[in-house]
């Protein structure tokens, strides 16, 4: 393990009891900036999430007990706290795990079939957005 991987998971595990009393709406509001970043970051994004415009995907951080969801709105990505119906996607995992994948650090079939990443709902709309977090690398 490198030196950057160990750096990175211990600051997970010093995070991780502050993650879990953290408000949602708050939680949210990070998740959203993390998340903007990464869009703005690679413009190209904005037209390729255009195709899964309506979209509810469903992050679950199992180790931290957190939750958020993410709305595609006209190319935007929206994080919001709660939804009041069945997202299209539930995409389970460990929250290093989860924010690897946005990052483009982590594959999301390694994850998936590691069983670091459990996926369900909607296979198509979970298939496209993977290839958009796949063209980050």
């Amino acid at each position: 393990m490198s030196l950057q991987e160990r750096l990175t998971e211990g600051v997970f595990k010093l995070l991780q009891p502050y993650l879990r009393i953290l408000p949602r709406w708050l939680e949210a509001i990070g998740a959203g900036l993390f998340i903007s970043c990464v869009v703005e970051s690679h413009p190209e994004l904005k037209e390729e999430l255009k195709a899964l415009n309506g979209r509810v995907f469903l992050f679950d951080a199992r180790d931290i007990g957190k939750r958020f969801y993410l709305v595609i709105e006209e190319g935007e990505i929206k994080v919001l706290p709660h939804w009041p119906g069945p997202p299209h996607v539930t995409m389970r995992g460990n929250l290093k795990t989860l924010l690897e994948l946005f990052t483009g650090r982590e594959d999301a079939d390694t994850v998936f079939f590691s069983r670091k990443l459990e996926v369900s709902g909607d296979t198509a709309s979970a298939v496209h957005l993977k290839n958009i977090l796949a063209s980050l690398h």
